[in-house]
């Protein structure tokens, strides 16, 4: 039985080790790529260790696109849509796992369901109503209905936490007099704090490399998210792409989502160890 368990230990570890590898190799392979001299870029075989390395690229990747201009849309849309997921999400599994309701379950199967309706299927109508509200080329047209789209996988994450808060703490709350704001505000949402993290690192992520909404809703130059100028600048067909310092800038844009997780990877970890899949 000794040996079966360290048999068994060895196969998790290398298939752990395995997974780690085969994600990790194409960031490597960005990361040697943007470190690449333009003379290197297409030789057979291609060196996974640049020789030399050309540090420049990062520099003359940021006068590829207009970057400053690009964060401030990247930020305010996937900050924007995060805070307004987690304010929707928070409150519906608030209702779902906290209050009783005549057809709870029922409303709670309903939102469950919308997870199972492809993206391309709403993008016709989502674009449509966009239209008719004018929000083309606008903040609104790219936070609101991306907040929307999120929030029935959010509210099962956050109502699948919150049922494993005891419920002692909220009859005790509601013999001194509480009510079921007071309750969420100051018991629910603070103890809920790591699946809120875990969401909004999810959200945020999602959002920030969001291609396909602002692909439809955006045309204009100056509204024109991090990712969408990025696809835009490698779509060219007359001439073929530093494919050296497109790889430059595409680490550059990843450098504030990076930095959030590592800031909010100890909430992340605790929720995914604590949270279960209970009720």
């Amino acid at each position: 039985m000794r040996r079966a368990s360290i048999g068994g230990s060895i196969g998790y570890y290398a298939f752990a080790v395995l997974c780690g590898v085969v994600m990790i190799l194409p960031f490597l392979w960005t990361l040697s790529t943007a470190l690449t001299t333009e003379g290197a870029l297409f030789f057979f075989p291609p060196s996974s260790i640049p020789k030399p390395v050309e540090w420049d690229n990062f520099v003359k990747a940021w006068s590829l696109v207009p970057f400053p201009r690009l964060f401030v849309n990247s930020i305010v849309v996937s900050t924007s849509v995060t805070l307004l997921s987690l304010a929707l999400c928070g409150t519906a599994a608030f209702a779902f796992a906290r209050l009783r309701f005549r057809g709870s379950n029922a409303l709670f199967v309903l939102y469950l369901s919308t997870l199972m309706i492809p993206t391309s299927v709403t993008l016709i109508p989502s674009f449509i109503v966009v239209r008719i509200l004018g929000w083309l080329n606008t903040y609104a047209g790219l936070i609101v209905p991306a907040a929307c789209a999120g929030v029935g996988f959010g509210t099962f994450l956050l109502r699948q936490f919150y049922i494993s808060i005891p419920r002692e703490l909220d009859e005790a709350a509601w013999m001194d007099g509480a009510g079921a704001w007071r309750i969420f505000l100051q018991i629910v949402l603070p103890l809920g704090k790591p699946a809120l993290v875990t969401l909004g690192i999810y959200t945020l992520v999602t959002n920030w490399n969001n291609l396909l909404w602002a692909l439809v809703v955006i045309s204009k130059e100056e509204m024109k998210t991090l990712t969408l100028a990025l696809a835009t600048m490698t779509s060219a067909v007359l001439y073929i792409p530093p494919w050296n310092q497109v790889m430059a800038a595409t680490l550059i844009g990843i450098v504030p989502v990076l930095l959030v997780f590592v800031i909010a990877q100890r909430y992340f970890i605790q929720a995914m160890t604590l949270s279960g899949l209970k009720g």
